[in-house]
């Protein structure tokens, strides 16, 4: 055998004796964290990040294992947050408030949309604007964090939806259905429902937009959804609360990043039209934008969004403190 033969012997021996050794005392792979996170069935905001982050397997890589529970109505899907059937859902910072006032152990970890994709949309000549809406009917969902957010701000301008304006409760979809049908006025609703529907009829026009309304209250930039989580969970499960917050980020800076996939992926998840998703993405009418509650910013920008809806009187009981935001 020559020399370097017999290193290669050597090292063989070397190299089977350490796999042998490191066999018999491998530490297994850590086995992912479980959350169990609600969606809807119809095209929204969560349904988007959600179906983006189940898909590329964004859960996963950060060590998370993320059960998907879809509910077909917005009520349904807060309701199994409050209940203890999810461990949290994507919503309405004001929504998030009202529950733990309510007494449910929800906390805002992350901020998630931003609130460009709230619109208000009409073809009623007579209307130009929130304050047009006195005498008039408006579908919107008023189980949701945007029919909250318009509600503050309809009354800052002199409107309270349900006494000077009828409000008829409708879904993003039926929103849409009711408009088609003229049986309103104007309707509320957000993205992707909000492209979907300004594709149906040449006359519809946008009179309010969220993001421009909220600079008009604040002169700031404000939240229209956060993620909010179960403090029991983050009990059982704190050193993995950033994981979560990561595998939404990743989905969001991807959505961002790469509006083709993720349009061809969103076509097939939700039934989005071609093109549908990146025209909003790119526009941009709707922003995915998640900051984790350690940021002290995040924290003041959501808080600010709950302080005007304070000011305004929203809520019927006191708001105590700050702890609906979660603080590490």
């Amino acid at each position: 055998m020559t020399p370097s033969g017999a290193l290669r012997v050597w090292l063989g021996g070397i190299a089977a004796g350490l796999a042998l050794a490191l066999g018999g005392t491998a530490t297994p792979a850590q086995e992912p964290v479980k959350i169990k996170v609600g969606n809807l069935a119809f095209p929204s905001h969560s349904a988007m990040i959600i179906n983006v982050l189940k898909e590329k397997g964004f859960d996963r890589k950060h060590g998370i294992d993320m059960e998907v529970k879809v509910y077909g109505a917005v009520s349904a899907y807060y309701g199994s947050a409050a209940s203890g059937e999810t461990d949290g859902v994507p919503g309405g910072p004001l929504v998030f408030q009202r529950m733990r006032l309510e007494g449910v152990p929800l906390t805002i970890v992350a901020t998630l949309v931003d609130m460009t994709s709230m619109s208000v949309i009409t073809k009623d000549p007579a209307i130009k604007s929130v304050t047009d809406l006195k005498g008039k009917t408006i579908a919107a969902d008023m189980a949701s964090s945007e029919y909250s957010m318009l509600s503050v701000y309809a009354k800052r301008k002199g409107v309270e939806l349900g006494k000077d304006a009828t409000v008829v409760q409708a879904g993003p979809p039926l929103v849409r259905t009711q408009l088609a049908a003229d049986r309103v006025d104007a309707g509320m609703t957000w993205e992707p429902t909000a492209t979907l529907t300004m594709r149906d009829n040449p006359a519809y026009r946008i009179v309010f937009n969220g993001k421009q309304g909220w600079r008009e209250v604040t002169g700031k930039d404000g939240w229209l959804l956060a993620l909010g989580v179960r403090e029991d969970w983050i009990a059982r499960n704190g050193e993995a609360l950033p994981r979560v917050v990561a595998a939404f980020d990743e989905a969001a800076r991807f959505m961002r990043s790469n509006p083709d996939e993720c349009d061809q992926l969103l076509q097939k998840a939700i039934k989005l039209p071609a093109g549908a998703f990146k025209d909003m993405i790119t526009a941009p009418r709707v922003v995915f934008d998640v900051r984790a509650t350690t940021d002290p910013t995040a924290r003041e920008t959501l808080w600010e969004v709950i302080k005007v809806a304070i000011d305004e009187g929203y809520f019927k009981a006191p708001v105590p403190d700050q702890k609906v935001i979660h603080v590490p």
